[in-house]
Formats: structure tokens, C-alpha cells, sequence
């Protein structure tokens, strides 16, 4: 197989770190995870008391299987826990199947993220707050992905079918994509977002994304837009998204800034965020970090900076 079960744990569980501890008869099995606590002020409205506090960002345990059919052609697998959760319960946070091709890129079905997990260009940990459409629905139970890439074209497409089965998204159907170039170190790519619920409102949202990386350096830049429309074809909401932001890397510490604009035309209202962040990479599986950030919306109350110290362990 030219798609190695790291690649498969990338795609499946959003980690670079997996460690391979079974491969026998074509028959592989990986396992990834992370750990990630944060302090964190988060922003704080003038007539508001918000304390600073500690925050489990992320906890999760993901097993991947990948079983060789023949020599273009394997069945793969996943299963993940989230452990981050409010009430101290392990929740599965996927569990899905499929068929996996080198040629022809990978299908899976089952409880999964959706393509629009990946959107946005942020580079923030936290207080990034006025990016791109934040509400979207990023991960459903009755998903089929298809995710192809050979290095320089991209392109994925995935539906959350709504089996009305009572889950978190019950009453939703949700059918988004992304399909993108790289040419060197210049990568863009667009994501297209549609949903409609049951009630009768439907969301249509796209963003446009474009990354170039130059010696030590990064830059990216986006531009989207999100409309919502009633049952009846009124605009519910209406808003333009902008971000620029960059990174600088040197030795073990990377040193990131970026800028979020959103104009939302229903209520004429427009926000403003900065954020800026340095990391400390410990070990190739271990990060410290520290963040702050500023945001203004019109005709609110004033915000306090937001700011934050945080440490990651994947494995």
C-alpha cells in the first residue's frame, strides 16, 4: 500500500503522532491520542464577571485499522474517545468504516467530521472569536466522506444523510465540500458549506483559502460569506468574513499573529479580533504555549483582553 496507516490516522483523527502496534497479514492497527489543558481568561464584557479557569481543550484516544484487500485496495476502520467531556464520561467521538485506495482516495461511513472540520486558516489556540462561520455542524453520526488528495490536487465532499436517528444533529442534512491546489509552497483551496434543517432554515457559506510558506515563514489569508434564510426566503442572517494572520518560526518557538473582520448585514453590525500567540515546541509530541487576544463588536460593551497559557502531549 503507497498510503501508509499514519496517513490514514491524519486523515481519521486530526494527529500526525500515531504509533503503529500491530501489522501482520496485511492486517495494521495504529493508535494516536492527545492531551491539552489550558488556564484561560477568556473575554470579558464590561458589566460582566468572567474568571479565568482552568479548561480541558482536549482528550481523545483514536484506534485505526487499516486490512490490506489487495495491493491498491484496504478496508479501514476508526474508533475514538473523547475524554474532554463536562460530566467525566467517555464519549465516542467517531466510528466509522470504509475502503481506502492510493489511486483513488478514501470513503467512510459513520460517525465522523464532516469536510468543513478542516475550514479556516486560524491560527489561534482560542481567541481567534470572530473567524469564519463558527456555527456550522463539523461532525454528525450518519456522514459519508470521500477524501482524495495525490499531492498537489485536493478535493473531498461529505453528507451528513439526517437518519433522524436522535442524535446531536437529528433534523439536519448537511452536504459540504473543499477542493484545492498546491504548487509548491503556495496551497488554496475552497470550502463550500450547505445545510437545511427540519424547521425550514438553510444555510449556504463559503470560504476561500490561500496559504504560502517561505523559508521560515507563513502567511494566510481568507474570504467567506454565510447567508441563513428562513422557511419563507427571508435572510435571516448575511455576513462577510475576512482574515489575515502569519507565524515566524526559529529554533523551537513559533511566534504567530493574525486579524479577523466579520460584517453582518442584518443587524449592520460589524467585529474586529486580534490575536497573537508564541510556541515553545518541547519535543516533537510536546508544545507549551501562551495566547492573548483583543475583540470589538459594534454598539456592544467593551471587551478586556482575553489571554491564555496552555500545554499539549500527543502520542
Amino acid at each position: 500500500m503507497k498510503k501508509t496507516l499514519v496517513a490514514l490516522a491524519v486523515l481519521a483523527a486530526g494527529s500526525a503522532q500515531a504509533a503503529e502496534v500491530y501489522n501482520n497479514d496485511g492486517v495494521s492497527v495504529s493508535i494516536s491520542g492527545s492531551a491539552e489543558v489550558q488556564y484561560i481568561q477568556d473575554f470579558e464584557q464590561d458589566g460582566t464577571n468572567v474568571d479565568a479557569t482552568t479548561r480541558l481543550d482536549d482528550g481523545d484516544v483514536t484506534i485505526t485499522t487499516s486490512i490490506e484487500m489487495t495491493d491498491d485496495w484496504a478496508t479501514v476502520a476508526g474508533l475514538s474517545y473523547d475524554l474532554a467531556t463536562d460530566d467525566r464520561d467517555a464519549e465516542t467521538d467517531k466510528l466509522y468504516v470504509g475502503f481506502e485506495s492510493s489511486e483513488y482516495g478514501t470513503i467512510t461511513f459513520g460517525r465522523q467530521t464532516l469536510i468543513a472540520d478542516d475550514d479556516g486558516i486560524g491560527k489561534d489556540f482560542e481567541l481567534g472569536d470572530l473567524q469564519y462561520f463558527g456555527t456550522q455542524i463539523e461532525s454528525a453520526d450518519d456522514v459519508v466522506k470521500y477524501v482524495y488528495d495525490n499531492g498537489q490536487f485536493y478535493f473531498g465532499l461529505s453528507h451528513d444523510l439526517d437518519a433522524a436517528n436522535g442524535d446531536s444533529t437529528s433534523g439536519v442534512e448537511v452536504l459540504d465540500g473543499r477542493i484545492g491546489v498546491r504548487f509548491d509552497d503556495f496551497d488554496v483551496r475552497l470550502y463550500v458549506y450547505t445545510d437545511d434543517y427540519a424547521s425550514g432554515f438553510e444555510t449556504t457559506a463559503y470560504n476561500l483559502e490561500a496559504e504560502y510558506t517561505f523559508d521560515a515563514f507563513n502567511i494566510a489569508a481568507s474570504y467567506g460569506e454565510a447567508e441563513i434564510e428562513t422557511s419563507s426566503g427571508a435572510t435571516f442572517f448575511d455576513a462577510t468574513y475576512i482574515e489575515l494572520n502569519g507565524s515566524y518560526t526559529v529554533d523551537k518557538f513559533t511566534y504567530a499573529i493574525g486579524y479577523a473582520f466579520v460584517s453582518e448585514d442584518e443587524t449592520d453590525t460589524d467585529g474586529d479580533n486580534i490575536y497573537a500567540n508564541v510556541v515553545y515546541q518541547l519535543h516533537a509530541n510536546v508544545r507549551t504555549y501562551a495566547e492573548i487576544g483583543y475583540k470589538d463588536i459594534d454598539n456592544t460593551a467593551d471587551y478586556d483582553l482575553g489571554y491564555l497559557v496552555g500545554m499539549e502531549v500527543k502520542f
